[in-house]
């Protein structure tokens, strides 16, 4: 089995690295075990089609836009966990009705760069003890 590369959020060099060269597929998986969502969760709220997933599976790798869809989604849940308290409760919150997002789930509002700039504005404005 490969190893997973270990993504540090902090822009390093190696995070870089490692979007760019594409994602293991198998990350997906991981993310979605340790969140306790489906595959199709988290594959959506990177706006990756199930297809592609199927496609890249055979390379072992996403491409480079796709791997930086999902290290957005990877790094806001490492966010909504850290402020949480659990991986179980940052997928409780990012799968809730968020009235700040007009009704829709932070999950949801990932797939696109709007969309993924409210949620993380939104988890500031948590982190910084505001209420939203």
């Amino acid at each position: 089995m490969k190893t997973m590369p270990v993504l540090r959020f902090d822009g390093s060099p190696d995070d870089v690295a490692s979007v760019r060269e594409g994602l293991p597929v198998e990350l997906v998986a991981e993310v979605a075990r340790h969140y306790g969502l489906g595959q199709v969760e988290v594959l959506e709220a990177a706006g990756i089609p199930r297809s592609s997933l199927h496609r890249y599976k055979a390379l072992g790798r996403l491409s480079r836009e796709q791997s930086n869809r999902l290290y957005k989604v990877i790094y806001l849940l490492r966010r909504a966990e850290t402020l949480f308290g659990s991986p179980h409760l940052a997928a409780t919150w990012m799968k809730g009705p968020k009235v700040f997002l007009h009704g829709s789930s932070p999950l949801a509002y990932l797939d696109t760069e709007p969309g993924f700039q409210a949620v993380e504005h939104l988890l500031g404005r948590l982190e910084d003890g505001l209420v939203s």
